[in-house]
């Protein structure tokens, strides 16, 4: 199995963990060092660190929505990241408002563990980071 094919395996398993509810293993896919931010124009933009950094982004995602969900849409090696389309979706907590958003998440594997995840409001943003 070649190395694109094992870091798209890596992360879709660890995405799907993730959403499955298994931050177990999510984290065991994970370095501990690993770096995670949300860019702009995504809403408050911020940088995250090690494994509580990263359960605290999941958190500040999550916090503001009832009824929320959130799933993958497509997978894609370029260079040493992958890019996942995702679709979120949810109710306000405080508006009511419903939200249906397409964003991406940008990986990046080094020696069998995701070292880096960044969140990007558009495609062309996550593929232009790298």
């Amino acid at each position: 199995m070649c190395w694109v094919t094992r870091n798209v395996d890596l992360v879709r398993e660890g995405l799907e963990a993730f959403l499955g509810g298994n931050m177990e293993r999510a984290l065991e896919l994970a370095h501990p060092d690993i770096v995670s931010t949300r860019t702009a124009p995504l809403p408050d933009p911020q940088t995250y660190h090690g494994f509580e950094g990263l359960t605290q982004m999941w958190a500040d995602w999550t916090a503001d929505f009832d009824e929320f969900e959130m799933e993958s849409v497509e997978f894609e090696q370029v260079g040493d990241r992958v890019i996942v389309e995702m679709i979120n979706r949810g109710t306000g907590k405080a508006s009511g408002a419903v939200v249906d958003a397409r964003f991406w998440f940008a990986y990046t594997v080094a020696d069998g563990k995701v070292v880096r995840l960044d969140a990007y409001l558009t495609k062309d943003q996550a593929l232009r980071a790298g």
